[in-house]
């Protein structure tokens, strides 16, 4: 006769019970998922909100950052890689003076745009951005469009960037040496 077979029926209740619940902790608690790496509190080397950053990189063991060959004057790109994958982007394109947030989406097809911070910003989906005037800085042009984008975005992404984004291209500018 085996042990269980001894048990009253509320005795086996309860142990399966615990067996379950044990079941469940074990499982919560040995995940491989969430950052294994120290989050930065910066974009390519301009500050950024880490909490924000935390919330947005990928889940992985791995980050880095790899800037292109281009200098910010240059119009440089900033990919921050989680375990290989692209995770979060940063670019800045120069632009003649007079370009605005509406000529940045003029041929996008992005969808849901939203306007905010009187005009000075714009976001969608999975990407922020706004218009720099920083005349004399670069030969390429007298404003500078500089977007973030998440590249495994969700639903709580937009939220996140329109938080990190103002600050980051206030950031951004004083990096560059725009008048104010």
């Amino acid at each position: 006769m085996r042990e269980t077979d001894r048990m009253t029926p509320s005795t086996r209740k309860a142990l399966l019970a615990a067996m379950l619940c044990t079941l469940l902790v074990t499982a919560c608690s040995t995940t491989d998922e969430g950052l294994s790496y120290p989050v930065p509190d910066n974009i390519c080397g301009i500050p950024a909100d880490k909490e924000i950053l935390e919330e947005l990189l990928d889940d992985g063991d791995k980050l880095e950052q790899e800037t292109s060959p281009f200098t910010l004057e240059e119009g440089q790109v900033c990919h921050m890689y989680v375990d290989g994958n692209d995770s979060v982007a940063s670019d800045g394109d120069w632009e003649k003076s007079g370009y605005t947030l509406r000529d940045y989406f003029e041929f996008s097809e992005k969808k849901n745009i939203r306007y905010f911070g009187g005009g000075r910003y714009a976001s969608w989906n999975f990407g922020v951005v706004t218009i720099i005037p920083c005349p004399g800085v670069s030969e390429k042009g007298d404003v500078i469009a500089v977007a973030v984008n998440d590249l495994r975005w969700n639903e709580k992404t937009q939220p996140l960037l329109e938080k990190l984004g103002p600050p980051y291209f206030e950031a951004y500018k004083k990096k560059l040496g725009c008048p104010s």
